[in-house]
């Protein structure tokens, strides 16, 4: 990724699950250290209400909370963007897809979609072992419409052995690293309590 907003946008939509318009609407005020906070959207150019019309809560994995913590400025005002452009405008997803995400796949040798990483966030906690009801909830779906949409993700988890989403991450990026590739890895980092379930 190019830059350190682009490392938590990815992180935003692959380990804490929200769609790309409600990671652009995301504000600082939604965040906290164990949750997000995901009540808007950013959609053809206005705020709106998400569009299940539902406020999420949404529980942060170690990594995701210490890169945002790594990305929040000293001084922030409440409504400010946690994602905007060198403005402070909010990103348009058109042209992160084209600018950013299309490049960095085809550079990583995937094939991949910003809305293939809320897929990737349903597949880790189905490896953690969550429950089909607690993945509907993070996800923003009641659980039918969850499994209807997810469910070979959720079968596939079953055919590996259970693995927290933190070590999964963590795991990930050590492997970028011994290849040479910079990775953000926040096993240095302090440790952010994750709350129980």
């Amino acid at each position: 990724m190019p830059s350190v907003g682009d490392v938590v946008l990815v992180g935003l939509l692959a380990y804490a699950g929200l769609r790309p318009e409600e990671a652009f609407a995301l504000t600082w005020e939604s965040v906290t250290d164990h949750v997000v906070i995901v009540d808007r959207a950013f959609t053809y150019g206005e705020m709106k209400t998400t569009k299940t019309h539902l406020r999420g809560v949404i529980d942060l994995v170690e990594p995701l909370a210490a890169d945002l913590a790594g990305h929040r400025p000293r001084v922030t005002r409440r409504d400010e963007l946690v994602l905007q452009t060198s403005t402070g405008l909010p990103i348009d997803l058109r042209n992160w897809r084209n600018r950013v995400c299309k490049p960095t796949a085809e550079k990583a040798g995937v094939t991949a979609t910003p809305y293939d990483l809320r897929r990737t966030y349903c597949s880790r906690l189905a490896h953690e072992g969550r429950a089909a009801v607690y993945i509907a909830a993070m996800m923003g779906h009641s659980t039918s419409r969850m499994q209807d949409r997810y469910s070979h993700v959720i079968g596939d988890a079953h055919l590996r052995p259970l693995q927290p989403m933190s070590d999964a991450i963590c795991e990930a990026r050590s492997k970028l690293e011994r290849s040479g590739l910079h990775s953000r890895c926040t096993q240095d980092a302090p440790t952010v309590l994750r709350r129980s379930l």
